[in-house]
């Protein structure tokens, strides 16, 4: 039988402790050599990737592909807005960065958003892949390539902007 936990202490568990505890995993995962790191962080990454698609960019059944675009479009940061190209089977997907004090592109990374890390080019990866996941859901087709064009992390634009090329 699990212990019950106090609403206050539920709080204090997810908002300091859990916190406090992934930034540590995460710095330790950037001292492991390269194969590890990006092993774990792809890990990370996929399961990102996966409530993304489940709670806030996913096709919702019943949708159309207008009103899907319509919804990505409208959509407030830190989760979109996005634009969507398209040119035949390969789209072309452009998120706004956020600006910072500074006058720099913020990642939108939701670990980098709360502090627990830095922004990390090699995550971009999973921005393409999310990219890849939303255009095959809303079109109900198999992806054949994803491709990072441009990030704030990676190049330092002010847009993070992903390809996706359908199968035919």
């Amino acid at each position: 039988m699990a212990l019950t936990i106090p609403d206050d202490i539920k709080e204090a568990i997810y908002g300091t402790w859990l916190p406090a505890l992934m930034t540590t995993v995460l710095k330790g995962i950037n001292e492991l050599p390269q194969e590890q790191r990006e092993n774990l962080l792809t890990k990370i990454c996929t399961t990102c990737e996966q409530m993304a698609m489940a709670g806030a960019l996913g096709i919702q059944p019943g949708m159309s592909w207008e009103e899907y675009l319509d919804y990505l479009n409208t959509v407030p940061a830190p989760i979109g807005p996005w634009t969507v190209k398209q040119d035949g089977d390969v789209y072309d997907l452009i998120y706004d960065c956020t600006i910072g004090d500074d006058g720099k592109p913020q990642c939108h990374c939701p670990l980098v958003q709360l502090g627990m890390m830095e922004p990390n080019p090699y995550c971009c990866d999973s921005g393409a892949r999310l990219s890849g996941m939303m255009i095959g859901g809303a079109r109900n087709k198999q992806v054949e390539k994803v491709e990072v064009i441009d990030s704030a992390a990676r190049t330092g634009a002010r847009i993070c902007h992903y390809r996706v090329k359908l199968k035919d």
